[in-house]
């Protein structure tokens, strides 16, 4: 099924001019990290070849990127190599100018705010060339470290561009680590986290070698040369490098944007038996972009505080890639109640069709040919079969999942690029460990937040505020949402299965009133027998329907997790987040500790969520 849809993918645009029809395609980028000395540890010898060999790096990875390129997943154009450099005097800079020589892309994460780090430059020349690369770069980080400490600053930054990176490249001249946040320090960091090390000997002549950790855990170093054999496969993308994974990925990007809502009869049934009212509404569906723009234009605050590049860069290149994967994840879930509670109902009519053509006949003696309720319920058993297994070939089910998961990540990413943290990875409860789809969706992110790159940012008290203020609009929105889900499911759930129980309790009248006397004559009412077959045969039927709603849609379950995520958010809401708020003028180390413990929060309770519901699938009623 995914191979028939992958061809409607190949003439999507470039993300610039992108359709608003379709998910916007990343480019692919291979980010390369830079780590090394100043030029006081950089021998004369090396210091002059040292250009050359970058470049024969550089385009090494970039040719591996090239063939790896897949057109069913990335934005048309070859792949885009991207320097993450701090531009410190020395190796940061060699392999700066060595980048965009061949016309990389460079993005600057920097310890201090520029003219702060601008004091490490002892002569005029080194800053001039220092804010020269600054002005070529297509974004610069500036994080708040402070000069009392200056070891944690440098040490902060030596991180960001671990994290940014596929590949780092280390000029090193093999010593010990000399002090925190050193280059042998981030080196080991590298290789612990399985990001490839690529080292140019800052001493020695040598040729580069590549540091990995092999299966092992042991520390390994190859020749330039073996870098296709050992190192293809980073630019899978994909976490896990089954075919599948990488087709779901290209299934991805190659969805539509759906005109109809269907979902929209789900929520007609849950208003009306929760709320117990109809509340009008289209049956189209608003356009993903447009709708997730607006919320999140109301979330972001339009203020000198956010300078215009970070709100650009969240609501025009995050938000889009956010709204498509919130988008299709509603649309499927709403394809998947809306059909599996039809089908429950749909099975319940096949019961009363033929009843109601035999009471006709035999009790009424009404000559409605005996053929017509026998193509009514072989229609509905028709109409079941073929809503189950076309939802079933679509893949609705694994589709709500994994995109529901992927939005999320991109939730938490709209507050987490800003503060120039990582995405956290909360360790999986041990039930998810075999969750065969997991891979693509992380993978996925990893795709788009490579495209993304560096969020530009200053992080001053005044930018931090606003952030914060960001964080606490997007917890106080996820707490409306839970606290009314909680009321909206509960009601639900209590009143399907009260439904359902008083349906079987009319049964069990309709079963009495067969074997008591009665006053009037069964034999001479036929109407009587009629109603008692009636109220015998069809409520349990309706009855099994109902509980098989609630049974699929786990509303009780959904109420409960609802409520717990209720007190846990207003908890990191009042203690974490506002004491990290009242830290800011510190610094943002709080800001960020509570920005990751809160997305850690989301991220997981999205991964357990979707354990409960991965056996939930649309299956036939019984």
């Amino acid at each position: 099924m995914l191979n028939a849809e992958l061809g409607a993918s190949s003439n999507l645009r470039a993300m610039g001019t992108h359709p608003s029809t379709s998910p916007p395609r990343p480019r692919q980028v291979v980010q390369v990290g830079v780590t090394g000395h100043r030029p006081n540890r950089l021998s004369p010898e090396v210091t002059c070849d040292l250009p050359r060999q970058c470049t024969e790096v550089l385009k090494a990875i970039a040719a591996l990127a090239a063939h790896a390129r897949d057109p069913l997943l990335h934005a048309p154009g070859p792949p885009l190599l991207r320097i993450i450099s701090p531009i410190a005097e020395g190796s940061d800079r060699i392999v700066a100018r060595a980048g965009l020589a061949m016309g990389a892309d460079l993005q600057c994460p920097l310890p201090f705010d520029a003219d702060e780090y601008s004091r490490d430059f002892a002569s005029e020349g080194s800053r001039e060339e220092f804010y020269a690369l600054l002005a070529r770069a297509s974004a610069v980080f500036e994080a708040d470290g402070r000069r009392d400490a200056e070891e944690a600053a440098y040490e902060g930054v030596g991180r960001i561009v671990i994290e940014q990176s596929d590949f780092l490249i280390a000029v090193w001249d093999g010593k010990p680590a000399a002090g925190r946040g050193g280059t042998t320090q981030m080196i080991d960091e590298a290789i612990a986290q399985n990001v490839p090390v690529v080292w140019l000997h800052a001493a020695e002549t040598m040729e580069p070698r590549i540091l990995v950790m092999n299966e092992k855990g042991e520390r390994k170093q190859y020749p330039l040369k073996m870098m296709g054999e050992l190192l293809a496969s980073r630019f899978t993308q994909i976490t896990g490098e089954d075919e599948e994974s990488r087709m779901l990925s290209q299934a991805y990007c190659a969805e539509r944007q759906p005109r109809f809502d269907a979902g929209r009869i789900f929520r007609i049934f849950r208003d009306l038996i929760a709320r117990g009212r109809f509340r009008r509404g289209s049956w189209r569906v608003k356009n993903f972009e447009a709708a997730a723009r607006s919320e999140w234009e109301s979330t972001i605050p339009k203020t000198p505080d956010l300078p215009e590049a970070t709100r650009r860069y969240l609501l025009d290149r995050l938000c889009p890639h956010y709204a498509w994967a919130d988008g299709l994840s509603v649309n499927y879930a709403g394809l998947l109640r809306s059909t599996s509670m039809g089908t429950s109902l749909l099975s319940a009519c096949a019961v009363l069709v033929p009843i109601i053509g035999y009471i006709l006949r035999f009790s009424f003696r009404m000559e409605i040919g005996y053929k017509i309720p026998t193509w009514l319920e072989l229609g509905l058993i028709v109409a079941i079969l073929s809503i189950t297994f076309h939802g079933q070939r679509r893949r609705w089910h694994e589709r709500w999942l994994n995109y529901r998961q992927l939005a999320e990540l991109l939730r938490q990413y709209c507050y987490l690029a800003p503060l120039g943290c990582p995405l956290p990875s909360p360790r999986p409860p041990a039930h998810t460990g075999s969750n065969p789809h997991r891979s693509w969706v992380d993978g996925m992110f990893r795709v788009i937040a490579r495209d993304l790159g560096l969020a530009p940012a200053n992080a001053r008290p005044r930018y931090l505020l606003a952030i914060g203020g960001m964080m606490d609009k997007i917890l106080a929105g996820q707490i409306d949402y839970h606290k009314t889900n909680h009321k909206i499911m509960h009601k639900l759930s209590h009143r399907v299965h009260l439904i359902g129980t008083s349906l079987f309790v009319i049964t069990l009248l309709a079963c009495v009133a067969h074997l008591v006397p009665l006053p009037i004559s069964k034999e001479d009412s036929p109407w009587l027998v009629s109603w008692l077959v009636l109220l015998a045969v069809v409520p349990p039927a309706l009855g099994a329907a109902f509980y098989a709603i609630a049974n699929q849609g786990e509303f009780e379950r959904s109420a409960d997790r609802s409520s717990a995520m209720t007190d846990e958010l207003e908890s990191l809401r009042a203690n974490d987040l506002d004491e990290a708020i009242k830290s800011v003028p510190e610094g943002s180390a709080a800001l960020r500790r509570a920005a990751q413990r809160i997305a850690a929060t989301m991220i997981a309770e999205t991964m357990d969520w979707s354990f409960v519901f991965r056996y939930r699938k649309l299956n036939l009623p019984g």
